[in-house]
């Protein structure tokens, strides 16, 4: 297996509120690859990432028979149990009352490929024949788009493309979207691609897909943000990337 994963401050904000895990097994039964986008006041955005990213590889660790066993039900409780942590976090400091996170999710087992998400940070499938969103955002914007009120295209200058509909530490419940990618779906020379919105809003996804058709692997990410700072670069940028 090989994998990039590389996130940059940008050309606009102060700190970094995204997040990236990487986690392998030491016998290579399982890999987990996690991207989250931190929101909140007083550096709370960067506790929210990096927390829900922690607490749902501590969860997983810690139930990791029943994660072997039914992977869909026990990611879904992670990401609840996240939940749970963050918000009993902000009752304990008002610092951070108010913060959130997304978290996009890629777990390998057993041949299986699993995808989970909160919030806007997306999953991509690229091939040679395509690239495909695997996500749906969870965002104002992308329930329009569902609705038919504005296109694809226009997702990304909308005024309002920054209100996500959920997120980890907000409600007390989640609702977690799960999906399964079987072999066939992955097709030929498949390469799986976790990033935040400071990459999407910034880079079409032609060019994604170009990007990783013409450059080297290694060189993928490197090119990407790149492009997004010369885009603009008003979010923080984070790409992982892997192939088998």
């Amino acid at each position: 297996m090989k994998y990039v994963a590389l996130s940059e401050i940008g050309n606009v904000r102060t700190n970094n509120e995204d997040y990236y895990l990487i986690f392998k097994s030491n016998n290579d039964n399982f890999s987990i690859f996690l991207v989250a986008d931190g929101m909140g006041g007083h550096n709370a955005g960067e506790v929210a990432s990096s927390l829900a990213c922690k607490y749902v590889l501590e969860y997983l660790l810690i139930n990791l028979k029943r994660f072997n066993e039914i992977a869909k039900e026990v990611i879904k409780e992670a990401y609840s149990y996240a939940n749970q942590k963050i918000t009993e976090l902000q009752v304990e400091n008002p610092l951070w009352f108010g913060m959130g996170t997304t978290l996009a999710g890629v777990f390998l087992l057993k041949g299986k490929v699993i995808i989970s998400n909160v919030g806007d940070s997306r999953v991509y499938l690229i091939n040679a024949e395509k690239i495909m969103q695997i996500t749906e955002d969870h965002s104002l914007v992308y329930e329009m788009y569902k609705d038919g009120k504005i296109t694809k295209e226009e997702i990304y200058t909308h005024p309002q493309k920054n209100i996500i509909t959920r997120a980890i530490g907000v409600d007390k419940e989640i609702e977690i979207d799960i999906y399964e990618l079987t072999q066939e779906e992955l097709g030929e020379r498949w390469c799986i691609l976790l990033c935040t919105d400071g990459l999407t809003n910034m880079v079409p996804e032609s060019y994604i897909k170009e990007v990783f058709v013409k450059s080297t692997f290694e060189k993928v990410g490197e090119v990407l943000i790149n492009k997004a700072l010369e885009n603009g670069g008003v979010d923080n940028i984070t790409v992982l990337y892997f192939t088998a």
